[in-house]
């Protein structure tokens, strides 16, 4: 036996017969074409590459070798085998070029079908509603979202949009984006009450003033805050609304005291030129504000501020609670006040009733008298002055007792009326309460 190597392959050639009865001997012909058979076998793919249109065949002696047949038999089956796959894999290959090729066609459709849609619809989308509704408007050009109620909304959905994206392009699901949507654009109660405070104040329909009386939760305390209200309504005959709707009442147009552009008004009074009467007068500045807001005066001396400069839903929320602040604190101030003013009126009345009593105690004196004109004995005489004296002692000692009785009862009310007010306010998440332990009271300041 002989080892030959060649290609990375090893083969033996026997010198003896085959068991097939065939000897190959020293054959060279044989040996070379068993070569080729194995080589073929092996690199099958390459083969077919280049035999696609050649045929293989056999010459001479090997036509009647069965194992040459054999091989020959092999490698055309091969071949056959590996036509049909690629065929195969052409076909796929095809019909997935036709899958895309009608895929990209739909999308193509799909596309022209929104667009249509859109160019149909478009006209009634949200976007469209606002450029419209801004068009001819003066919020169109301002910064400020509070200048139009369909500004307020476009926010919300812009910043819902803007979160949807943000979940879509970090890699998050439907439900994580919608959620997402939702959270940003939703409005609260407080805030569309904000807003909507914003927008009448920033469209002349409310006064700044009044409208950072009312709660966050668009609650107003006539209690608390009622007497900043009759600032705006003390006389009727200031009221706009009252005169514009009586305009043939001229007694109450001309009510007022006129007087000339030089004239210096008191503390809290402005100067104002009244269109329709065509002279000047002094009015309040919260009349002035309201004559001013309605076309029927200008202040001569100065502008009325009637609006903050640039004003936020963050300012009015802020002014908001610091005249909740300050109403509270004016009503625990008033209710010290009204406890002083009944003290003093006590002490008043019992002052009064001392002095009725030293005018009462002047029978000692009577009595007194009448011992030394000898009208009465001397037992009588201190009979009738330790009587006097233990009746308006009594008196006296009832009278002291009496005043610290209300003064107790006084002290106790005082306390009681402070615990019913703060008791509104004691779950009221803006404001802080406090104890001041060096005037035994109330004080409420901002929770910062």
């Amino acid at each position: 036996m002989r080892k030959i190597v060649g290609m990375g392959y090893e083969y033996k050639i026997l010198s003896g017969p085959i068991k097939s009865g065939i000897s190959f001997g020293n054959d060279l012909k044989v040996f070379y074409f068993i070569m080729a058979c194995v080589i073929s076998v092996s690199l099958i793919q390459n083969i077919y590459a280049q035999t696609t249109t050649e045929q293989v065949s056999l010459s001479g002696d090997l036509q009647n070798n069965p194992t040459a047949q054999d091989i020959l038999d092999k490698i055309e089956r091969s071949k056959k085998m590996i036509e049909k796959l690629q065929a195969k894999n052409f076909e796929t290959l095809e019909r997935q070029k036709e899958l895309e090729e009608k895929r990209t066609e739909a999308l193509i459709y799909l596309n022209d079908d929104l667009k249509k849609w859109e160019d149909l619809w478009g006209h009634y989308t949200f976007d469209k509603m606002v450029e419209r509704a801004l068009e001819n408007s003066p919020a169109k050009f301002t910064d400020t979202i509070y200048d139009h109620p369909l500004k307020f909304t476009a926010s919300k959905i812009n910043a819902g949009r803007a979160a949807l994206y943000n979940v879509v392009e970090n890699g998050g699901g439907p439900e994580e984006a919608r959620d997402a949507f939702v959270n940003a654009a939703q409005i609260t109660k407080s805030e569309m009450i904000s807003a909507n405070a914003l927008y009448n104040v920033l469209a002349g329909n409310a006064y700044y003033n009044q409208q950072i009386l009312f709660d966050s939760d668009g609650q107003f305390n006539l209690n608390l805050f009622g007497d900043k209200l009759h600032k705006y309504y003390l006389d009727y005959r200031t009221n706009p609304g009252y005169l514009l709707a009586n305009p043939k009442d001229t007694s109450s147009w001309n009510d007022l005291s006129e007087t000339d552009p030089d004239t210096h008004c008191r503390d809290d009074y402005v100067l104002i030129y009244r269109e329709h009467a065509e002279d000047y007068v002094c009015v309040t500045e919260y009349t002035a504000e309201m004559w001013q807001r309605h076309g029927m005066g200008s202040p001569v001396d100065k502008k009325i501020q009637t609006i903050p400069n640039e004003l936020t839903r963050i300012q009015m929320n802020h002014d908001r609670i610091s005249e909740k602040v300050l109403g509270i604190n004016l009503k625990i101030q008033k209710a010290h006040e009204d406890y002083e003013a009944q003290i003093d009126k006590m002490e008043k009345k019992h002052d009064f009733l001392f002095v009725e009593l030293e005018e009462k105690q002047k029978e000692e004196k009577i009595v007194l008298h009448k011992l030394n004109t000898d009208e009465i004995s001397v037992e009588n005489f201190s009979t009738q002055i330790t009587d006097i004296r233990e009746k308006y002692s009594a008196v006296e000692k009832n009278m002291i007792k009496e005043k610290f009785q209300i003064l107790d009862i006084m002290e106790k009310s005082l306390k009681n009326n402070l615990d019913v007010l703060i008791s509104k306010y004691e779950h009221d998440s803006e404001i802080k309460i406090n104890w001041n332990t060096e005037q035994n009271t109330y004080g409420v300041t901002m929770r910062i």
